[in-house]
């Protein structure tokens, strides 16, 4: 689904080297390590965010879920369906699933809000369902859980692991509880610390 080789990254102070990775498809692969060890400049690069040197194969549309909420000055319905009308979809088949996603993650009263007024962890549940609803065949999630509550985080966790079934997951996260209740493989900087076959 994504591999990756010779993957270096270089900023004007840094310079990431990463191991050669294979994310599987339909697998939901945790990237551990310790702070400043380039998770996110993995996971951004992965994305083809950020420049980089080697190469990164990618088989599917990917889409980035940022540790900070990117929110516009929208409703709620109007940010999650953003992605739709760049790609020009019928908006009319994704009615269901919007429904569907915000129900589980307890924001379907908030459709009709102005998303920056919205807490950030509504902000984060509204971002994470825009990276979704357009059925992207891999998500990258960068600390989802940072402004979310422990029911929020359980309702997360739910939905994710309802979509692995047709969506591949990439996480970095250092909440324990919420990478335990997922994990199918962890790639801890460095090599691949717990992968399952």
């Amino acid at each position: 689904m994504i591999e990756t080789t010779g993957l270096v990254v270089k900023y004007k102070n840094i310079t990431f080297k990463f191991d050669n990775y294979h994310f599987k498809k339909n697998k939901i692969s945790v990237i551990s390590g310790r702070n400043g060890a380039g998770k996110t400049t993995l996971l951004k690069s992965l994305a083809s965010l950020i420049k980089y040197e080697g190469n990164v194969k990618v088989n599917g549309e990917i889409t980035y879920n940022s540790q900070e909420a990117i929110i516009f000055n929208r409703s709620v319905y109007e940010n999650i369906i953003y992605p739709l009308r760049i790609r020009k979809l019928d908006l009319s088949l994704y009615q269901d699933k919007i429904t569907e996603y915000s129900k589980v993650l307890s924001i379907e009263h908030l459709l009709d809000k102005n998303a920056l007024k919205l807490s950030s962890g509504e902000k984060m549940k509204v971002s994470i369902i825009r990276s979704i609803i357009f059925n992207p065949e891999i998500v990258l999630l960068d600390e989802p859980t940072t402004h979310l509550d422990l029911e929020s985080i359980n309702e997360l966790s739910i939905l994710i692991k309802e979509l692995k079934k047709k969506i591949t997951f990439i996480v970095v996260s250092h909440n324990k509880t919420f990478i335990e209740e997922l994990i199918d493989e962890e790639y801890y900087l460095g090599g691949c610390k717990t992968c399952l076959s």
